[in-house]
């Protein structure tokens, strides 16, 4: 009788997920909006776990299918949830700019209760994030930024050190000194602290940035959950931050917070200004110290990892481009002789070509592959009768975008003349989105592309890049990754100048 009951129970449970799916799965049929058509139980997914906190470079499957299509959207499915992927640059711009206030939640996890790293900046929405992201604006201002140069100089610097010891020049890994230089700047801008890294390889700082870029099983399973089921995420308490990083940076924060405050001291950097919120005498206006650690975070994930990828892959393409190499380095040669041989914050200002170097590096990989956002309010696409549902998450490709031929040619090649003065006025305000677009854009750009132009001039200034024997090409990235990462480090030759 029980092993009966258990058969109905399973026939039962079968029929009802099957019932689920197909309801679900059509959706965009009903709303007669073109899709890709979805596979029982992974939607249009390549794969049901995934090893980062996005789909990454899916998108630009999507992307690619769409086009090819001719098609200015569509919809998709990741396991049962309808997604729509935009490819029309105008409506782009509506969903990130215009008509921002439909759009205004990326739509990323978060829930405080169980994850009080996840209460940064990056993962609100609606009043929350105007509410944060007014107060953290002040953070990044040109006045700010500046007064930390000294601070990214010197670490430059010490990268150039460390540099100089290696005997072995002939197969440096790239990522690791890319690595090393922004983990340490990050340490001394955001929390004020003497990272290390190159004099001890094995610091705290490095082995944490080690860990947030590996996702085990159980972080993978949380990540899915998360991503398709959040509300359901939220009542079993899923985290998404490994709890040991977590643990870690909220005890830098805590005594980081304690050293300063019981000794009186202030200093120039992010940290201060996360202090002097939490003391702002306003309740409403000021933030918890498990703010300030989630924000501490946060910075230095997005400042480490972004800012050493782009230097990694900018000095890539230089290696393969000598021409190119040598030009940017005469840039560089001609700003450090007029400011007395000095690498200065108005000389790196001035380097337009450095400036268009990095501008086509980040064309060509941008670190963050994929926009989201989610509908908060229903939404009638401007000259159609579609109307996007509330809740619905939308899925903008950059990196789609970023290599459409219809947009740039010879998207595949470096060309760092696509952004000199003639031709930057012709692109599209949505065919170029590294930092995001809109009021939602990324709050540190001018400190990230500040820490890599340091890193890239003062490199080029003593150094000359070439492709290795060991150099792995073409180069393969990981396919499931919220940022754009390679398979196999990059490693080349270096010659001192």
């Amino acid at each position: 009788m029980a092993l009966l009951e258990f058969g109905l129970l399973l026939v039962t449970l079968v029929i009802l997920v099957w019932f689920y799916f197909k309801q679900s799965y059509s959706y965009w049929k009903n709303k007669k909006i073109p899709y890709m058509e979805p596979v029982f139980p992974y939607g249009n997914l390549d794969s049901l776990l995934p090893r980062g906190i996005s789909i990454g470079l899916q998108s630009k499957k999507y992307f690619e299918e769409f086009k090819k299509r001719n098609l200015k959207y569509g919809g998709v499915y990741a396991v049962a949830a309808p997604m729509l992927v935009v490819n029309d640059l105008d409506i782009i711009k509506d969903i990130l700019i215009k008509d921002f206030s439909h759009f205004s939640d990326r739509g990323i996890y978060n829930n405080p209760s169980s994850d009080k790293m996840s209460s940064a900046l990056f993962t609100q929405g609606g009043h929350k994030w105007k509410t944060m992201r007014s107060k953290f604006t002040p953070t990044f201002t040109s006045g700010k930024i500046k007064a930390m140069f000294d601070a990214m100089s010197s670490n430059a610097k010490n990268m150039i050190g460390f540099l100089d010891g290696l005997e072995n020049k002939e197969a440096v890994n790239i990522k690791y000194l890319a690595q090393g230089y922004t983990i340490d700047l990050i340490g001394s801008t955001v929390f004020g602290l003497e990272c290390d890294s190159f004099k001890t390889p094995d610091t705290m700082f490095r082995e944490m940035a080690r860990k947030m870029l590996q996702v085990n099983f159980t972080l993978g399973a949380n990540l899915c959950l998360a991503i398709y089921h959040p509300n359901l995420a939220r009542k079993l308490g899923v985290y998404l931050i490994d709890k040991d990083v977590a643990k870690f940076f909220a005890t830098v924060a805590r005594d980081n917070v304690h050293y300063r405050e019981s000794n009186n001291i202030r200093r120039p950097d992010l940290f201060q200004s996360l202090i002097d919120l939490k003391n702002l005498e306003n309740a409403e206006e000021s933030i918890g110290i498990d703010e300030v650690a989630a924000q501490t975070l946060s910075f230095f994930f997005a400042g480490f990892e972004t800012s050493s990828s782009t230097i990694m892959f900018c000095l890539y393409e230089l290696a393969r481009n000598q021409e190119i190499q040598e030009k940017v380095r005469e840039d560089v040669r001609k700003m450090v002789q007029k400011h007395d041989g000095e690498i200065t914050y108005d000389g790196i200002k001035e380097m337009k070509y450095l400036g268009q170097v990095i501008d086509e590096t980040l064309r060509m990989y941008p670190l963050v592959s994929t926009l989201t956002r989610v509908c908060t309010k229903n939404y009638q696409i401007h000259g159609t009768d579609d109307v996007i549902e509330k809740g619905t998450k939308i899925l903008i490709s950059a990196a789609g975008i970023h290599k459409d031929s219809d947009l740039w040619v010879n998207p595949h090649e470096f060309d760092p003349e696509r952004f000199n003065d003639e031709n930057k006025q012709n692109i599209h305000p949505c065919a170029y989105l590294p930092f995001g677009e809109g009021p939602k854009n990324c709050i540190g750009m001018r400190f990230g592309l500040l820490e890599t132009k340091i890193g890239v001039a003062t490199l080029l200034s003593n150094y000359r890049f070439h492709i290795s024997p060991e150099t792995k090409q073409p180069l393969e990235f990981e396919p499931q990754t919220f940022f754009l990462l390679t398979i196999e480090d990059i490693v080349l030759k270096v010659e001192k100048l």
